[in-house]
């Protein structure tokens, strides 16, 4: 079999067994391919053997069975040898006159017993016999396991009992559960009669039937279609969950003196996007703080590849990494530990090309395998003090942040280094080997080093600045303008006084877009360029129409852009890769550049936290990639220009690109919190980081319009936001559960969907396969949703989500902490409420008044025990 199919380890012998069975089959012997010529160590002349290099005739011949050996020998230990022999003839049968036929169908869930039940049908619809259609039966009732749901049919044809099968398909014949604790009752003699108490006793869940008892004799196994497994996709990703709008998209608020009554429903007359209707939210900026040298790691024994394109730092770096015990791997080996050390550039000022390392980072991540260590440096791509402001390389940035987003979607230990290229080669590599030994299983490190100092980057509150002015000569742009945040923006800004706004997009003017439009007047003059913002000749033709109409351009609100499907990184060719960056890469160089030529004051770009937090980008790594160049390029620009800020946004909740109730659970933020945060951070400069809160989530369809640039929905869960400058939680506790098993069950049920991606139901959960790692996400779900720590034995003990949401009710303590107030009413019962502590990757319960500070959950303690853990399983 090696030279047809290559080498099968373990399953070589398997796929032998097969090619001999196809072989008796077919009655021809297939070559075995690429045989030039024999081993001269073997003398075939002088054995009964020859090599097939062609295709040999093996019929049946009469009295002389066909056999065939098998041999499976291999490193592993197997040593098997098999003889088969072709199966005699069957021997004639006589009529069989069986006056009526029983057909079980049993499946683990009750849609697959209907669709199972389908597949059936048309085999029995083309039984030729009542023979034929007796070892159908025989096939069913014996042939195939018993599972959880049943029913069965009974006919005296094979026409039949196909017609029963397809009621039972439509759903006109009852599937039962299987009740093992239900005796069937005695069964009569007459057979006919037989079938239909077996019938009735089937749909009513007996399960102790003696099926073999009921073929009818001679009946044989035969071909019949199998089970209908389930066509899921089980990518680590999560449902998402599109949710309403919370007004019609054409409906503007206008400034005070043109607002009609306030609507009788709102407790407080105000309107969302009034000035000072809403305070608003936290918001964080990434600053670094000196942290205690490494000392004492070892890497002894693990073998690592380095790629450097620099020689004298790459020799460096290996003779660092020797020293510290690691086992060199030459050029172009697969290893579980990687190095990878990017040469040291100035800022340029030309386009970013980032094909190259699109291409590089998928081939580690098709190569490394899960909990493999990866090193990656970079230099000037962080801002550690003022001085790296100017030489910070936003690409650097954004490579170094892709790396992470694709370490937590490929479960890498990740060390994310920048480095001065100012230290000395020799100190550099001392750097990197010390980072490298220093890594722990699961760990996301992100560490700079300056003049020999090592820092870590810590959020801290993020200053409002001053009061902007919108009103006033001039125009206002907005790219995007069209998609659903950046209509609530348009809205906003017209809101704030700005008379007169030019939008850009990609998108044509349908119904809907028209009707806003219509609708900003006679507040505001609004006109519409279709234009691509990446096309910077085209947005600079855009620009010039409307500076010849309205005069200076004012400033730049960026909201273009968008997203690809959940997907893995290793599948995603940068083709697809470039739709998402350009607009946020290309086009946002391309408005601050016609910012600064138009002398506007400030530029606002529309990001998102999936920029800033690694998990967020699981299976969106290409948006991860845009949205962290965004970042890094606001916070490059100095102060001799606009002040441009990058305002990396949580989901709005009801608004933009649909997002998953995980994520929304834990990183969400109303219009009216979105839109106040937009005012009191639109002149702070820099990359400003809204970490969110848990809002509750209405649940009604409404799909985002194309051009809709809005944080997306991650494939997992994102994880805590940063810190709380206090050391607290951020979000609201959770629903407790105490004393309600229903609130419990539907606390349970949330997390198995935020994990599995679906509701078990009632299935036992020792039948859904969880290893510790799931085990140890379910936890952190439960935690997430309640506020509370969980013992992850629960999940081990509990037989069903039933169970274990009993558990839950019955287990001492209640939630800590009254809910958030920024996170709105309380929320209901079951909603997805998610709180973080300051710790990375910990959740914890909300600190009450006089609660020490938060500490890390148990879930987040086992994570790292059980992912080391599993590498020796």
């Amino acid at each position: 079999m090696k030279s047809n199919i290559g080498h099968l380890e373990p399953a070589a012998g398997l796929a032998g067994l097969v090619k001999v069975l196809l072989s008796l089959e077919h009655g021809v012997v297939p070559p075995t391919l690429h045989v030039v010529r024999p081993n001269d160590h073997i003398r075939f002349e002088d054995t009964p053997f020859f090599v097939a290099d062609q295709p040999v005739s093996w019929p049946r011949v009469v009295g002389v069975p066909r056999r065939a050996a098998v041999s499976a020998f291999g490193m592993g230990g197997v040593n098997a040898h098999v003889i088969v022999e072709e199966a005699p003839l069957p021997a004639a049968r006589e009529a069989l006159p069986q006056q009526s036929h029983l057909v079980k169908v049993s499946a683990a869930t009750e849609d697959a017993v209907r669709r199972l039940a389908a597949a059936y049908a048309g085999s029995f619809a083309a039984a030729p016999d009542d023979r034929a259609t007796a070892d159908l039966c025989h096939t069913a009732n014996v042939g195939r396991s018993s599972l959880d749901h049943q029913t069965a049919v009974s006919g005296p044809t094979g026409q039949a009992l196909a017609e029963q099968l397809r009621a039972v398909a439509d759903g006109r014949v009852p599937v039962a559960r299987v009740d093992c604790h239900r005796p069937a009752e005695p069964l009569p003699a007459d057979p006919a009669q037989r079938h239909a108490v077996v019938v009735d006793q089937v749909r009513q869940g007996h399960a102790d039937i003696d099926w073999a008892a009921l073929s009818a004799p001679g009946a044989r196994i035969v071909a019949l279609p199998t089970y209908p497994f389930d066509r899921g996709r089980y990518w680590h990703t999560r449902p998402t969950a599109t949710v309403t709008v919370p007004a019609p998209v054409t409906t503007v608020h206008l400034p005070p003196e043109n607002i009609p009554p306030a609507d009788p429903g709102a407790a407080d007359g105000r309107h969302p996007g009034d000035p000072g209707s809403t305070p608003a939210p936290q918001a964080l900026r990434t600053r670094w703080r000196p942290a205690d040298p490494l000392q004492g790691a070892s890497a002894y024994g693990v073998t690592v590849r380095v790629v450097v394109a620099d020689r004298a730092i790459g020799g460096a770096v290996c003779a660092a990494l020797a020293a510290q015990g690691a086992d060199l791997a030459p050029d172009g080996a697969t290893t579980r530990a990687l190095v990878v050390v990017d040469t040291a550039t100035g800022p340029a000022d030309t386009a970013p090309d980032l094909r190259g390392f699109w291409e590089q980072l998928r081939s580690y991540a098709a190569t490394i395998p899960p909990q493999g260590r990866v090193v990656w440096v970079e230099h000037r791509s962080a801002t550690v003090d003022e001085a790296d402001r100017a030489l910070l390389d936003p690409e650097a940035a954004a490579r170094a942040f892709a790396v992470r987003a694709a370490a937590a979607e490929n479960r890498f230990t990740v060390a994310v280094l920048d480095l001065d290229p100012a230290d000395p080669v020799e100190i550099r590599a001392w750097q990197i080997a010390a980072e490298f030994a220093a890594l722990r299983p699961g760990a996301d490190t992100v560490v700079a080093y300056r003049r020999g100092v090592r820092y870590v980057p810590t959020p801290l509150p993020a200053l409002p600045g001053p009061p902007a002015d919108l009103t006033g000569d001039g125009y206002h742009l907005v790219t995007g303008g069209l998609g659903a945040v950046g209509r609530r923006l348009v809205t906003h800004l017209v809101t704030r006084g700005a008379r007169r706004i030019g939008i850009v997009g990609r998108s044509p003017v349908d119904g809907a877009a028209e009707g806003f439009l219509r609708g900003l007047h006679p507040a505001a003059e609004v006109d519409y360029h279709r234009c691509d913002v990446a096309d910077q000749a085209a947005l600079t033709a855009a620009a010039a129409s409307f500076a010849r109409r309205w005069g200076r351009l004012r400033g730049i609100v960026h909201c273009s852009g968008g997203v690809n499907q959940f997907g893995s990184l290793r599948r995603r060719q940068w083709s697809e890769a470039a739709r998402v960056t350009a607009p946020k890469v290309a086009g946002s160089r391309n408005v601050i550049r016609l910012a600064r030529t138009e002398g506007a004051d400030h530029v606002a770009l529309v990001s998102s936290i999936a920029g800033t937090l690694p998990d967020a980008g699981r299976g969106l790594v290409d948006y991860a990639l845009a949205n962290a160049y965004q970042l890094a390029l606001a916070e490059q620009t100095g102060d001799d220009g606009p002040t441009v800020t990058a305002h990396a946004w949580p989901n709005w909740s009801g608004i933009g690109m649909a997002a998953d109730e995980s994520y929304s659970a834990g990183h969400s933020i109303t219009l009216d919190q979105a839109l106040a945060g937009f005012d009191a951070y639109l002149l702070t400069g820099g990359a400003v980081v809204f970490p969110g809160s848990a809002v509750p989530q209405p649940t009604t369809v409404s799909a985002p319009p194309p051009e809709a640039d809005h944080p997306p929905a991650p494939t997992a869960d994102p994880g805590p936001a940063p810190a709380s400058p206090t050391g607290g939680g951020n979000g609201a506790a959770g629903p407790s559960s105490d004393g309600d098993p229903g609130v419990a069950y539907r606390l349970v049920r949330d997390a198995f969907v935020d994990v599995l991606g679906e509701d078990p139901g009632d299935c036992p959960l020792p039948d859904l396969g969880l290893d510790s790692l799931v085990i140890a996400d379910l936890t952190s779900a439960i935690e997430r949703l309640s506020g509370t720590t969980v013992d992850p034995s629960l999940v081990m003990r509990s037989r069903t989500m039933a169970d274990l949401a009993a558990r839950l009710t019955d287990r001492a303590g209640r939630p800590a902490g009254p809910p958030d107030p920024a996170s709105g009413p309380d929320p209901v019962p079951g909603a997805p409420v998610a709180v973080s502590s300051g710790t990375p990757g910990a959740v914890s319960s909300a600190p009450g008044p006089d609660d020490p500070a938060p500490t890390t959950s148990l879930s987040a303690l086992l994570r790292p025990l059980l992912a080391n853990g599993q590498q020796s399983h």
